[in-house]
């Protein structure tokens, strides 16, 4: 797309927005709408002559914000306006990029990414505070030369069922969908990692480690519900 491009994970420009399949958006990290949905439909298809392929990548632990942008620092991004999927297959094939230079990254071939992602909070409190990541839905959006995470409004996970039951008085089945299909679990509700990657001669083991070492350590979760459990305690009209 030709919006200018909000490359860090803690971009908060909410004149930047993404085109997704959602009827309502909600860019602001303090909106209180979750009646939009964080789902996605998925097809594993393959272009075998092209050598396109897709995954989904998934998870049910928020990523640390630093190590993930700085693995976001890296990406290899084309300066071409126009990709050759042959010459970007054999750069994904070959460990460079795409002009040229040695660089072993599982990203080179990927053409297209999107998804929601969970970023977890790196201050609760204090001047800075990003604590209203834990209820945000981040959505990841890329493709060719533009990258972004912008916010995507609440994860339904942030209000309890009964209240979620109130956006579905006329689409029970959808409501029950959605507790099916996107609660990973009763802890978590709807907060995960659902990121569909798409792109030439692209390994999905070598994309799914390296993202899974921005993921949260069983440690940092702890300290995780630490933080959560003294931020309620401090703040509980929020909750």
């Amino acid at each position: 797309h030709d919006a200018t491009s909000c490359s860090a994970p803690d971009c908060t420009d909410t004149s930047h927005s993404h085109s997704h399949d959602h009827e309502e958006s909600c860019d602001d990290p303090d909106c209180t709408d979750p009646s939009h949905s964080h789902s996605h439909t998925h097809d594993n298809t393959s272009v075998g002559n092209l050598g396109i392929t897709n995954f989904v990548y998934k998870a049910d632990t928020p990523f640390n914000s630093q190590r993930l942008l700085a693995l976001l620092n890296k990406w290899p991004v084309p300066i071409k306006e126009e990709l050759n999927l042959g010459e970007l297959k054999e750069a994904a094939e070959e460990g460079v990029d795409m002009e040229g230079n040695i660089e072993k990254n599982p990203f080179i071939g990927v053409l297209r990414s999107k998804g929601f992602c969970w970023l977890a909070p790196s201050r609760w409190t204090g001047a800075g505070d990003d604590s209203w990541r834990h209820d945000t839905a981040m959505y990841w959006s890329h493709a060719g030369k533009h990258f972004g995470i912008n916010t995507a409004g609440k994860w339904w996970g942030s209000i309890s069922k009964e209240q979620m039951k109130g956006f579905f008085t006329n689409n029970m089945k959808e409501y029950e969908r959605i507790l099916t299909e996107d609660f990973v679990s009763e802890e978590w509700g709807d907060r995960r990692q659902e990121l569909v990657f798409i792109g030439v001669g692209i390994s999905e083991n070598e994309i799914t480690d390296s993202l899974n070492d921005c993921l949260m350590t069983d440690e940092e979760m702890d300290a995780y519900r630490q933080e959560l459990k003294v931020f309620m305690e401090q703040q509980p009209f929020l909750f």
